[in-house]
Protein backbone atom coordinates (compact mmCIF):
# COMPACT_ATOMS: atom_id res chain seq x y z
CA UNK A 1 0.00 0.00 0.00
CA UNK A 2 1.02 3.07 -0.88
CA UNK A 3 -0.18 6.34 0.55
CA UNK A 4 1.35 8.79 -1.06
CA UNK A 5 0.99 12.45 -1.70
CA UNK A 6 0.22 11.86 -5.42
CA UNK A 7 -3.10 10.68 -6.13
CA UNK A 8 -4.23 7.70 -7.83
CA UNK A 9 -4.70 7.68 -11.77
CA UNK A 10 -8.18 5.72 -11.38
CA UNK A 11 -9.16 9.26 -9.14
CA UNK A 12 -8.46 11.57 -12.28
CA UNK A 13 -10.16 9.24 -14.42
CA UNK A 14 -13.62 9.42 -12.34
CA UNK A 15 -13.09 12.86 -11.73
CA UNK A 16 -12.76 13.24 -15.83
CA UNK A 17 -15.69 11.03 -16.40
CA UNK A 18 -17.91 12.74 -13.77
CA UNK A 19 -16.85 16.38 -15.65
CA UNK A 20 -17.56 14.56 -18.98
CA UNK A 21 -21.24 13.53 -17.27
CA UNK A 22 -21.98 16.82 -15.56
CA UNK A 23 -21.47 18.31 -19.26
CA UNK A 24 -23.77 15.54 -20.77
CA UNK A 25 -26.32 16.26 -17.94
CA UNK A 26 -26.23 20.08 -18.55
CA UNK A 27 -26.43 19.72 -22.16
CA UNK A 28 -29.12 17.54 -22.35
CA UNK A 29 -31.32 18.23 -19.63
CA UNK A 30 -29.99 22.25 -17.75
CA UNK A 31 -29.99 23.49 -20.81
CA UNK A 32 -33.17 22.89 -22.49
CA UNK A 33 -34.89 23.13 -18.94
CA UNK A 34 -33.20 26.67 -18.78
CA UNK A 35 -34.22 27.62 -21.86
CA UNK A 36 -37.84 26.76 -21.28
CA UNK A 37 -37.94 28.35 -17.95
CA UNK A 38 -36.34 31.45 -19.11
CA UNK A 39 -38.89 31.38 -22.27
CA UNK A 40 -41.57 31.08 -20.04
CA UNK A 41 -40.72 33.51 -17.82
CA UNK A 42 -39.86 36.18 -21.52
CA UNK A 43 -43.88 35.26 -22.23
CA UNK A 44 -44.94 35.98 -18.62
CA UNK A 45 -43.17 39.24 -18.91
CA UNK A 46 -44.54 40.18 -22.33
CA UNK A 47 -48.01 39.00 -21.10
CA UNK A 48 -48.14 41.04 -18.23
CA UNK A 49 -46.75 44.06 -20.14
CA UNK A 50 -49.81 43.71 -22.51
CA UNK A 51 -51.49 43.31 -20.21
CA UNK A 52 -50.95 46.44 -18.17
CA UNK A 53 -51.36 48.25 -22.18
CA UNK A 54 -54.48 46.76 -22.29
CA UNK A 55 -55.35 48.00 -18.54
CA UNK A 56 -54.13 51.25 -19.71
CA UNK A 57 -56.17 51.28 -23.03
CA UNK A 58 -59.09 50.06 -21.04
CA UNK A 59 -59.22 52.79 -18.63
CA UNK A 60 -58.62 55.27 -21.62
CA UNK A 61 -61.49 54.23 -23.33
CA UNK A 62 -63.68 53.89 -20.38
CA UNK A 63 -62.76 57.73 -19.13
CA UNK A 64 -63.88 58.62 -22.89
CA UNK A 65 -66.58 56.63 -22.64
CA UNK A 66 -67.40 58.67 -19.01
CA UNK A 67 -66.58 61.97 -20.69
CA UNK A 68 -69.28 61.33 -23.63
CA UNK A 69 -71.60 60.60 -21.21
CA UNK A 70 -71.17 63.08 -19.30
CA UNK A 71 -71.38 65.70 -22.59
CA UNK A 72 -74.38 63.41 -23.43
CA UNK A 73 -76.11 64.28 -20.17
CA UNK A 74 -75.58 67.92 -20.40
CA UNK A 75 -76.66 68.14 -23.86
CA UNK A 76 -79.69 66.10 -22.93
CA UNK A 77 -80.11 68.61 -19.90
CA UNK A 78 -79.44 71.61 -22.07
CA UNK A 79 -82.20 70.63 -24.90
CA UNK A 80 -84.98 69.98 -22.00
CA UNK A 81 -84.36 73.09 -20.73
CA UNK A 82 -84.59 74.83 -24.05
CA UNK A 83 -87.76 72.38 -24.84
CA UNK A 84 -89.23 73.50 -21.66
CA UNK A 85 -88.36 77.22 -22.17
CA UNK A 86 -89.69 77.25 -25.21
CA UNK A 87 -93.40 75.33 -23.97
CA UNK A 88 -93.39 78.21 -21.36
CA UNK A 89 -93.36 81.01 -24.07
CA UNK A 90 -95.51 79.14 -25.99
CA UNK A 91 -97.83 78.97 -23.31
CA UNK A 92 -97.85 82.14 -22.10
CA UNK A 93 -97.97 83.35 -25.56
CA UNK A 94 -101.48 81.61 -25.48
CA UNK A 95 -102.19 82.55 -22.28
CA UNK A 96 -101.29 86.52 -23.87
CA UNK A 97 -103.44 85.71 -27.25
CA UNK A 98 -106.39 83.90 -24.97
CA UNK A 99 -106.80 86.86 -23.12
CA UNK A 100 -106.53 89.29 -26.07
CA UNK A 101 -108.96 87.54 -27.57
CA UNK A 102 -111.52 87.06 -24.55
CA UNK A 103 -110.99 91.27 -24.07
CA UNK A 104 -111.70 91.93 -27.57
CA UNK A 105 -114.68 89.88 -27.20
CA UNK A 106 -116.01 91.52 -23.90
CA UNK A 107 -115.59 94.92 -25.47
CA UNK A 108 -117.09 93.77 -28.56
CA UNK A 109 -120.73 92.28 -26.32
CA UNK A 110 -120.09 95.24 -24.30
CA UNK A 111 -120.31 97.78 -27.21
CA UNK A 112 -123.60 95.70 -28.52
CA UNK A 113 -124.83 95.83 -25.12
CA UNK A 114 -124.89 99.44 -25.09
CA UNK A 115 -126.17 99.66 -28.69
CA UNK A 116 -128.98 97.61 -27.58
CA UNK A 117 -129.57 99.76 -24.85
CA UNK A 118 -129.41 102.73 -26.63
CA UNK A 119 -131.91 101.48 -29.06
CA UNK A 120 -133.89 100.04 -26.34
CA UNK A 121 -133.49 103.30 -24.55
CA UNK A 122 -134.82 105.67 -27.61
CA UNK A 123 -137.59 102.93 -28.21
CA UNK A 124 -138.67 103.52 -24.28
CA UNK A 125 -138.11 107.51 -25.30
CA UNK A 126 -140.16 106.86 -28.09
CA UNK A 127 -143.09 104.75 -26.36
CA UNK A 128 -143.26 107.47 -23.74
CA UNK A 129 -143.62 110.24 -26.12
CA UNK A 130 -146.49 108.39 -27.86
CA UNK A 131 -148.16 107.51 -24.25
CA UNK A 132 -147.52 110.99 -23.19
CA UNK A 133 -149.52 112.55 -26.81
CA UNK A 134 -152.16 109.86 -26.08
CA UNK A 135 -152.44 111.37 -22.41
CA UNK A 136 -152.47 114.64 -23.87
CA UNK A 137 -154.97 114.36 -26.28
CA UNK A 138 -157.45 112.23 -23.94
CA UNK A 139 -156.79 114.91 -21.64
CA UNK A 140 -157.49 117.58 -23.93
CA UNK A 141 -160.56 115.52 -25.34
CA UNK A 142 -162.03 115.55 -22.10
CA UNK A 143 -161.22 119.12 -21.39
CA UNK A 144 -162.86 120.14 -24.63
Amino acid sequence: MDIGVIPNISIVIQLGIFIIFLLIISNLYVKPYTQVIEGREELIKKNLSEAQKMREEANKYLNEAKEILEKAKLEANQILEEARKEAEAQARQLIEKTEKETEEEIKKSVEEIRKSLAEEKKKLEEAVKEIAQEIVKKILREAA
